[in-house]
């Protein structure tokens, strides 16, 4: 079987007759400056097991920004008080991911929102 297709499309299989593969770069488009952003201006409070949190920190890795992350069920007693305390300031509902990019909260992982609060548009 494979003799015979390579019989049938002879020539069209070999390297040389094949043009090289162009090379795709990835543009990525950044709508803000990731020079305004300070590693102190972007905290994200989360689960460690939760996929919508895992997914919002891989989105702010993509577009380069540096962050602070605290996986909030890691931590144990006073320390996590405390959080949960900085938290419910942020949100009264205690739900995650709560993202603060300066003094935006975008809560859950959504892109136009993040988006938007990088831009410093509300």
């Amino acid at each position: 079987m494979i003799k015979f297709i390579k019989k049938k499309f002879k020539g069209s299989l070999d390297d040389e007759t094949m043009p090289p593969p162009t090379p795709v770069k990835e543009k990525k488009n950044k709508p803000f400056d990731l020079e305004a952003f300070k590693m102190d201006d972007v905290k994200i409070y989360a689960l460690s097991t939760c996929i919508h949190c895992r997914n919002a920190k891989k989105y702010l890795d993509e577009c380069g920004v540096k962050y602070n992350c605290v996986h909030v069920d890691e931590l144990k007693g006073d320390d996590r008080k405390s959080i949960v305390k900085q938290l419910k300031d942020h949100n009264p509902a205690v739900s995650f991911p709560t993202i603060v990019i300066k003094d935006t909260v975008v809560v859950g992982y959504h892109k136009d929102k993040i988006d938007n609060a990088l831009k410093g548009e509300d």
